[in-house]
């Protein structure tokens, strides 16, 4: 057991109290909550993971937009249910709720069956007003877990520069808009990487990332979230 899996254990013990009800469990996730959690199965949008009823393999709010990253996966439908989760791990420092993120979502990329191999994980920033806000990134936690499970080196190779406001009541255009200049690539990257955010929801912030890694070097970007917007 390494320190990290020590200190977790500590804080949580993952083995026994399922993290969305917090009654007993074997999992992560007891089989009651797996039951009322929406999972992305069947056909699914290859570039972002959402369920689709379409043979397009795309899913029409992927095909609106001018894709930089290359594939992507998402493990749930964001409802109630994940909302709930999400909102223990962003503001009341839920933090092994990551670990379980990031095993779904290796479970889920491991299905995709991809041809290329991974050189790292890279997390979408937050802005440091924001990380000192909150203490910690969420997106960063899932990458380090998903690292731990993987061996992958996690790259923090984004920063963000402009604190814009909340996104989650803008348009994609809107967005596109405030977060075009929101970014920089601290340095130059070549080989393939996995990008990690909680939530793809028009999957703007993952492009405009997805945009400036690929103009820095990177060859092939999967995104990988663990939810995905309706």
């Amino acid at each position: 057991m390494n320190i990290l899996d020590f200190v977790m254990d500590l804080i949580y013990p993952r083995d026994l109290t399922c993290v969305l009800c917090s009654e007993e469990s074997d999992d992560e996730l007891c089989d009651l909550c797996k039951g009322s959690i929406q999972f992305n199965i069947g056909r699914v949008c290859k570039a972002c993971g959402r369920m689709i009823t379409t043979d397009y393999g795309i899913c029409r709010n992927c095909m609106s937009m001018e894709r930089m990253f290359d594939y992507g996966v998402s493990v749930v439908t964001y409802d109630d249910y994940i909302k709930g989760l999400m909102y223990k791990l962003k503001y009341h420092n839920k933090r092994y709720i990551a670990h379980t993120m990031a095993k779904y979502i290796l479970d889920y990329i491991l299905q995709l069956n991809l041809k290329e191999d991974f050189d790292g994980i890279i997390p979408v920033p937050l802005h440091e007003n924001r990380l000192k806000n909150r203490g910690y990134n969420q997106a960063y936690l899932i990458a380090m877990f998903l690292s731990e499970m993987t061996g992958l080196k996690v790259y923090e190779t984004i920063r963000r520069v402009v604190n814009t406001r909340p996104l989650n009541k803008m348009t994609r255009e809107e967005r596109s808009h405030i977060l075009e200049d929101a970014f920089e690539v601290t340095r130059c990257m070549e080989g393939n990487y996995i990008l990690i955010d909680d939530i793809f929801t028009t999957g703007t912030t993952v492009n405009t990332c997805s945009k400036l890694l690929k103009a820095s070097g990177v060859s092939q970007i999967l995104v990988a979230t663990f939810a995905v917007g309706e």
